[in-house]
């Protein structure tokens, strides 16, 4: 298990978050060798997400009470 076959075609976020999930299930049954392979997909998969996440945000107005 030296690469992490992908699991979804698409980079669209449903498909993104599930094969996170698909893989995030299979840590606790996997090999060491295994689980730093999914560790690395999953961070690849974390990256995609966050940039999904930004995307649907927009860009991030400063809050006039707090200041942030």
């Amino acid at each position: 298990m030296d690469e992490i076959p992908r699991q979804q075609v698409g980079t669209d976020l449903p498909s993104v978050l599930a094969e996170y999930g698909h893989l995030a299930a299979q840590l606790p049954g996997a090999s060491r060798r295994g689980a730093e392979a999914l560790r690395a997909r999953l961070a690849e998969l974390d990256e995609l997400i966050d940039e999904h996440i930004a995307r649907l945000s927009g860009p991030r107005e400063t809050d006039p009470v707090s200041g942030t």
